[in-house]
This record gives C-alpha cells, structure tokens and sequence, in this order.
C-alpha cells in the first residue's frame, strides 16, 4: 500500500506509469493479495480509474485492451481500441490489476498492451501477479525503468500453524485436544508454508478428530484425499516449459527438499547425463539468444537452461553467508511444491530412493539417487541391475558402509554397462570400486576417497568429462595414465596433485583446472598450460616460484579467450618481493573474464590491469592479503561487477580519491563502487578510515575488524526523493574506532525497507544506537547484538525494536539488555529469543509482556548470573524448545508465578532443581527432557516425569556424578523410547 499511494511527485519524470509485481508458486494467494489492494477503500479516492484482467495463460494485447475498455464502460469503436483507449485514460489516475500473467517470450505483445497506458496521468500504477520472474522483468523492460516486486514464498511455519489453528473447530484450541495439536503442528509444517493447501487440509481434518490427524503425517500432502486440486495448477507452470527445461527440471526431482543447487555443479551433471547433447539453437524455443548460434558448447547451453528456469521462477535464488559472515556464496533452491511436482512428473524416469522405498523405480528408470543406502537388499540390488537404461546413479551416506551393502553397489556397477554419472559419496568405497571396469562409457565421477589401484581403472574411461575426487590416500601417485582421458574437461582434485601431472597440456579439453602448483626451479611447469585453450576456469598457487616475466607470460592467460574464473595465489608468508611487481603484469587475463581472485600477493604495486579497470566484464572480484597495498582505484567502471571481497589489506587506506580530496569534501554522494554491486565484504582493513557511500543496489555488507569511524550511507542520486536501498544482511564486526550508530547507514532507516538480518558484534568502542532504535526497520526479522559492553540507551526513545522481528539474540551490550527486553511488546512475529550473558538483568519480562508474543517458540537463556525470575514466562502459550543454562540464583526463587500455558517439544536445564519452580513444575505433554551436567542430582524428579508420562519420549541425562537410582515408576512413563545417562555413578 506504500507503494500504491506514493505522491505523483515522487514518480520518476519519464515515467508516468509505474510496475508492482506479486511472485509467487500456485497457492501462496497472490490473487488474494491483489484482491485485498483492489477492494480497499483508499483506492477509490487514489485512482480515477481502477481495472481487473484476468490475463492468464493466453496473452492478447487487444482482448486486454477491449476488457480495460468494457469496465470502464467505454463504447469499443471499430478500428483503433488502442487510440481509444489512450484517448480515455487521458489526464486519468488508472490503477491496472493484471492477474496470472505469464507472457515472457514476446516483447511486441507487452508494446501493444502498454501504449495506450502510457498515456494515462503522472501517477498511474500497474500491479501485476504472474508465477515467472521474467514476466515481470519483460513488463517492466516494456515499460521503461524499474519496478518493485513482492515475492510470496509462503508462511513462516509459525505464521502457518496460527493459520491452521484459526480454521479448526473452536473445541479442538482446548487443552482437551494438546496431544491433537501437537500433531496438528507438524502437519502445518508439510506444506511449503502454501495457505491454499493449509485451507484444504483442514478443510479435510476439521471433522475428524481421531484417525486422520495421524493418517496424514504419513502421507504426501499431493496423496489425502480432497487436496488434488492444485496439482493442474501447479503443473501450468512445468507445461508452459520447452521440452529441454522440463527434463532438465525433471533430473531435480533426484535431490533431496531443501538442496542447494549451484550452477556449475548442476551443469555438469546435466550435460553428463545426455540431457543436453551437443546442439543447434532452434527457432522458437524460448531460450536466451547467445554469440554462438551455429554449435553450442553443451556447458554453455546448460548455464542458459539454469538461467531460464531461474527466470521462471522454478529455482530461486539464495545467498549463503558463512557463520563468520566473511563468504558468501550464491545458491539456488526449490520451492517445495515444485519439488513435490519434480517427483510427480518425472516418475518412470528419475527416482529418489530413501525410507520411503522402492515404490518409484520402474523399468523406464533412468537416473536413481540412493539416499538411504541401508534399505538395500539382494531384491532391490537386483531390480537397479535389471535396469538397462541407468544413465545416472547418486550413492549418499555419511558414514561408512558395511561388508553386505558395498556387496550390493558391487553388484549393480557389475551390471549397469550404460551408465554415465556416477557419484559415490561415501567414505572409503573401495569395495564398491572393485567393479569399476564395466562402467566404460562414464562422463562423470564423483568420489570422497580412492587409492591408487582404482585411479588407474579411472584412467580407462575414455569417454570421461568430469572428475572430482575429494581425497587420495597415495601420496606420491603415478598419474601418467591420466592422458588417457582426452575428452576431460573438468578436473577437481586435491591441490597437490595436479601440478604432479607433468604432461597436462596434453588434456587439450580440459576447461576446469583448481589449484595448480607452481613447483620451485621448474621453469617448464606453467609452459604445460599454454596449449589448454578451452580453458573456463583456472586455479594457479605458488606463484612466489615463477622466476622471471618470460615464465609468467609462457601460461598465455590472455590468449584463453574462454576462461570466466581465475584464480592467482601466492605463498603470503614468501617475504622475497623481486619478481612480484614484475610478474602480474603479465598475467592480466583476457578482458571477458568474470570472476578473478588475487590472494597473498606481497608487491606494492597495482597490476595495470586492475589500476585502469580494464576488466570491464567482472562479475566478481577477491582481493586478499595483499598486504603492501596502500590503496585501490575507484571501481565505478567496472558495471557489471555484483561481489567485491576485501580481506586482509592491512595497509589499505583509502578507495577511489586520495586521502586529502576524501577528508576536504562535503558531498555525501561520492561514491567510489559500482552502480550495480551486490555484497560487499571488507575484512581486516584497519587503517580503512572512510567509505562515504555504498550503491542502492548492495544486497550484502560485511564489515569485520575495519578502521571506520562512521557506518557509509547509502549513495543519493540526483533525484527528488531518496533513493530506496536493496540492502537485506548488515553483519558489522569489530570495529574497534565505531562509537555510534546513529550516522550513516542506520541514520536514515526508512531508506532500508528490504533489510532483515542486521548483526552487530564486538564493537568495544560502540556507545549510542540510531537514536529511535531499530524501530524503523520495518523489514527487520533477525536482529543480533552482541559484546558492546558500552552500549547506553540514553539517547533513544520509546521502543526500540521494530514488530516485523523474528530472531532477537541479545549478548551483553551494555545498559541496553533491559531496554530491550521492555520493547518485545506485541512483537506477534517473534519466534525466537536468546539471551546470553545479560548480567544485569534479574527477571525476565511480566505476562503482559509475554503474552503479546503470540509464536515465540524457542527461548534460550544462558549466563545470565543475576536472574532471579521467570517474569510472566508461563504466558507464552506458543514456546516448544527452552533452554535455561548456567542461570544460578533462579532455583533459588519462591516467588509466586502463574500457571504454564506451553507445552514443550524440547527441555534444556543444567539444574534439576529448577523442574520445581514455576512455570516449569506445571509442564505437562513435554516431549524430550536433558539435564546436563547436575552433579548435585541424587534422584530424577518422579512427579514431574509421570505428569508429562503420556508424551515424554526421550530423557538425556549429561553429566550426573552423584545419582543414586532412578524412579521406581519408570514403568509408567509410557511414551518413553530414549534414556540416555552420559556418567552415572
């Protein structure tokens, strides 16, 4: 709604027609959404005009044009309807609602539609719900400029659950039905957070309170009765896919829910398999248009298939952040339905054999991932082996197998003669590998271990393209026969062993080589690389060994027309700089590459290549301990560039302008980065004093152990209104010199309306928050704030915590601990809570705090020394996990407290003394119970554990030097499956 009542004079000039578009799978409720905008009564007195299409799958610009024209009630002439209509929204304010779009191919279409609605007055909003990425980027293309969007990815599994509650029976919320609920809980969860199958499920169970309940949890949401009707739906989208994408979508359906999918890796995969064979572009086929239209490298028509199902919608795209917050690296995932409708439409070609059985395989398989390889018996060994057209087998398991089932993968290699994946990730496969000879016409194999024998049969397979090997118990292998392999592309193996392939130019195909050695008075080793033209990624470490210019430029990098990924490594703790100002010159890559990694280099002077940003196409730059650099170019040219890393600069000092023009200058809009940069990660920079702006566009800031003196803000272009930030993840790190927030990046928090993690840690010198809070964060769902011990709230006001909060983790941080505890009020989204070391507080807060958080579910409390009390705890009617550790003085407490209203998945208490204070001595239906390390414990708490008999199944006792025995009625704790004592006596 901010959006759609934003003044006219906030619009950008050229632009008198702006685009909102709602994302989402089938079922999230994006018409839903747009139905509530369209029916609120603020937008009568907004919009002159307000119009409905329902667009779906067939796109005509002119039946949308006559629907605008018949509910605006305007007489269709019989020649032009477009200049009618453009006649009609003159010096009108429209709002056009355009429902389940899908029209993504066609350009023209979007033209045809849009001109007339260009006309309509400054002000005028389109919102559009379409399933497919690129429906809204292809409108907004159209259009001209950019749009927002809103991405429906589903419910919290809290947020569901109080959906599924709200629809039930009103006798099924009492505390007769808890049990009921319970499961009621982890049903909510098997959706994909989807409303419309959460309304259809209890739509189902309302009625029946006793078998189904149960029933369903066995089931798959696609398999209960009365729940078919979003299955067409959701297959819409598969059927809208050429024939190349859907079996390429098809081949996911062989992972598990929830797996990261990276690009590279699923390429390889795809192209190993036969799904993408050498090819021709064909006309029509939807597909991005590429240089090379007469023959197609295979890798590169799988990155543009990945592309395209990622613009679809059917893969989205995920940033993983280590927990250190210093990489990061890019991912994409399914949605859950969609994985649901992999599964559906790929069954007799792909299966994923887990606890659920064997049920999928059939003859017509052709690619199998094992992910359960204990369920293997002699039965279903042999019907994999009858199967004379696997193409793909995935082996997973974490830890080793025994005797009878590398017996079993022995017998199926010994018969799958057609394989060309395989992919054993198992520790130590030797047995297993023992059947190796058969497997002639592999593409790709992927091993965690191998001895040398078994290398050796690798090198037989001359078909082979990739190979990944993660650890070889040789060490000093004889790898001569690897020439054998002459159509290997991709070549993955630990660091070491590739520089003792002394003949590696001979691989003429290879295209992906990590960690080549430069070994010390071997000259002729980087020569080996001249004749590796296909080369897309390259790896070199130890270049403290090249001897001179003419041996750096012997590797010819420049002339690797086809190389994206470079890596250039030296040995940090080399101190001879002679030839290291000299040699990276001369190893300037070509000007396509993408991404380039320069770590360890001891010289003092720039490359050229760098100074003059000259590598106009980087997408991703790392630089690392390169410790005599004092400075860096500004980087603005490089528009493409989305990742920069800085890390371990340590005399860096400045970015762009010199010191003096930085410290004299007033402008607040110098920017020194790219217009179109997505994370920046700047780490171990101390004497980096100053960074004045950080571009809109930045998804990702990380700030760890640098100089500044104030956060940067977000850079102002030259507009009327500020400029909105894209901003999600704030990770700012011991900043030793950081005295307040309230400058810079967190001074004006309206412009981060898209930020949700924000963490600040180890900022000694930190003294003042932004001076509301973070209360303006309205995005905010993590917040963490940990050792700034001098921390005061004196210049904030009201509450400091913003109501979209989910995750709040608060370390000691001064005067502020209770301040924010104060705050929680009516943070209805809150569902986690940690409180760690907070030693000045003594009581957490009273009901009428606790009781506004109406889906916290885990509280976690620790070191907290001065804690006496629970506060109103016992009013968290929605807590299932709590953790209550190294709190000393709270078993001390005989306060009165109220009566518990929670009942718990999961208890964590190092002291059984606090089972005997409220809200805990009233828990009933507690499912796991763990006491760790109370050596003052003589006996279990016998009450207590009947009381919560008919559902405690699991009970671990750490640590518990001084018990005695345990209760004479443990018979009856009739739920229990688990017991667990670490050290009895």
């Amino acid at each position: 709604m901010r959006w759609l009542m934003k003044l006219p004079a906030e619009e950008a000039e050229t632009n008198p027609v702006s685009l909102f578009a709602i994302l989402g799978v089938a079922g999230m409720g994006k018409s839903a959404l747009a139905k509530l905008v369209h029916d609120d009564p603020q937008v009568p007195t907004n919009f002159d005009i307000v119009v409905w299409v329902k667009v779906s799958f067939e796109f005509s610009a002119a039946a949308v044009v006559s629907d605008i024209l018949t509910s605006i009630a305007a007489t269709e002439p019989a020649s032009s309807a477009s200049a009618h209509l453009a006649e009609k929204l003159r010096d009108k304010k429209l709002l056009l609602i355009l429902d389940d779009v899908w029209e993504d191919e066609v350009r023209g279409r979007w033209e045809d539609l849009l001109s007339p609605i260009r006309s309509a007055k400054r002000g005028s909003k389109i919102l559009l719900t379409t399933r497919i990425q690129s429906v809204a980027d292809m409108a907004a293309t159209t259009l001209g400029g950019e749009f927002e969007c809103l991405k429906l990815d589903g419910l919290q599994d809290s947020d569901n659950f109080l959906l599924f509650k709200s629809l039930l029976n009103p006798d099924v919320n009492s505390q007769d039905y808890a049990n009921l609920l319970l499961i009621g809980e982890q049903i909510s969860k098997m959706f994909g957070a989807c409303p419309f199958l959460t309304l259809a499920v209890v739509s189902h169970l309302r009625d029946d309170l006793k078998t189904s309940w149960t029933d369903v949890l066995q089931q798959h949401w696609y398999q209960i009765e009365g729940i078919y009707s979003i299955l067409p739906s959701l297959k819409l989208s598969y059927d809208h896919l050429p024939a190349q994408l859907q079996i390429c979508f098809r081949y996911c359906s062989l992972f598990a829910r929830g797996h990261k999918f990276y690009m590279d890796k699923m390429v390889d995969m795809w192209v190993s398999s036969g799904l993408i064979p050498f090819a021709s572009r064909e006309p029509g086929d939807s597909l991005p248009a590429t240089d090379n239209v007469s023959l197609l490298n295979p890798v590169d028509v799988g990155e543009e298939y990945f592309t395209a199902l990622a613009r679809k919608s059917f893969f989205c795209r995920m940033v993983e952040t280590d927990p250190c917050g210093a990489n990061q690296k890019e991912y994409y995932v399914l949605h859950s339905l969609l994985h649901d409708l992999a599964q559906l439409v790929s069954r007799g070609e792909c299966a994923r054999v887990d606890n659920g059985g064997f049920q999928d395989v059939m003859w017509t398989t052709r690619h199998i991932s094992i992910a359960n390889c204990g369920i293997l018996t002699h039965e279903r060994a042999r019907k994999i082996s009858y199967l004379r057209s696997l193409r793909t087998l995935i082996i997973e398991s974490e830890s080793c197998l025994d005797q009878e089932t590398e017996f079993l993968l022995g017998e199926i290699l010994k018969s799958t003669k057609c394989l060309r994946l395989l992919q054993l990730s198992v520790p130590s496969p030797f047995h297993v590998l023992d059947r190796f000879p058969n497997l002639i016409h592999l593409r790709y194999i992927s091993l965690i271990s191998c001895d040398e024998s078994h290398l050796h049969k690798i090198f037989k397979f001359y078909h082979l393209q990739v190979f990944k090997l993660s650890y070889l118990t040789a060490k000093e292998p004889d790898l001569s026969d690897i020439y054998n392999l002459r159509c290997l592309r991709s070549l993955h193996i630990p660091d070491n062993m590739s520089s003792k392939i002394h003949k590696l130019g001979r691989l003429t195909s290879l295209q992906v080589l990590r960690g080549f050695e430069v070994v010390q008075n071997d000259g002729s080793r980087l020569s080996t690389l001249s004749n590796l033209r296909s080369l897309r990624q390259l790896g070199l470490m130890n270049l403290q060994n090249v001897q001179n210019c003419r041996e750096a430029m012997e590797v010819k990098l420049k002339e690797k027309h086809d190389m994206r990924i470079l890596l250039l490594s030296w040995n940090r703790y080399n101190n001879d700089t002679r030839v290291d100002d000299q040699i990276i010159g001369n190893h300037e890559p070509n000007r396509e590459i993408q991404i380039l990694h320069i770590h360890g280099y001891n010289g003092s002077v720039l490359p050229f290549w760098i100074a003059n940003s000259l590598l106009v196409n980087l997408v991703s730059l790392e630089l690392e301990y390169c410790i005599k650099w004092k400075s860096l170019p500004s980087l603005q040219e490089l528009n493409l560039l989305q990742h920069l890393k800085l890390q371990h600069l340590f005399q860096l000092e400045y970015m762009g302008l010199g010191l003096e023009e930085l410290t004299d200058t007033n402008e607040s809009g110098i920017v020194c980065l790219p217009r179109f940069l997505r994370s920046l990660i700047i780490g171990w920079c101390p004497n980096l004093n100053i960074l004045r702006t950080i571009p809109p566009s930045l998804e990702v800031l990380i700030l760890k152990h640098v100089g500044f003196l104030v956060l940067p803000g977000i850079h102002q272009r030259e507009s009327k209104t500020s400029v909105k930030s894209e901003l999600t993840f704030v990770h700012i790190q011991s900043c030793a010199h950081l005295t307040s927030l309230d400058k810079g990046l967190l001074e004006c928090q309206e412009q981060l309306g898209s930020l949700s993690t924000l963490i600040i840690s180890h900022c000694e010198s930190l003294r003042h928050l932004p001076r509301n809070g973070f209360a303006a964060l309205h995005h905010l769902k993590f917040l963490e704030m940990v050792a700034c011990p001098l921390l005061k709230d004196g210049n904030t006001a009201g509450n400091i915590l913003p109501i979209s909060l989910k995750n709040l983790d608060i370390n000691p941080c001064g005067s502020i601990d209770v301040s924010m505890l104060l705050s929680l009020r009516n943070l209805s989204f809150l569902t986690k809570l940690t409180l760690f070391n907070c030693t000045n507080l003594e009581k957490l807060p009273p009901a009428e705090i606790f009781g506004t958080l109406q889906v916290l579910s885990d509280l976690s409390v620790a070191r907290c020394r001065g804690l006496l009390s629970f506060g109103g705890l016992g009013a968290v009617s929605s807590l299932r996990m709590l953790s209550i550790l190294c709190c000393d003085k709270l078993n001390l407490s005989d306060s009165p407290q109220g009566c518990c209203s929670f009942m718990l998945q999961e208890l964590r208490i190092d002291c059984q003394a606090l089972l005997f204070v409220e809200p805990l001595q009233s828990l009933r239906y507690t499912k796991e119970l763990y006491i760790c390390n109370d050596c003052a414990m003589e006996s279990l708490a016998e009450g207590w554990l009947l009381q919560n008999a008919t559902s405690l199944h699991s009970i671990k006792i750490g640590i518990a030097e001084s018990l005695q025995s345990l209760p004479s009625q443990m018979d009856k704790l009739e739920a229990l499956q688990s017991l667990h004592i670490e050290r009895p006596l």
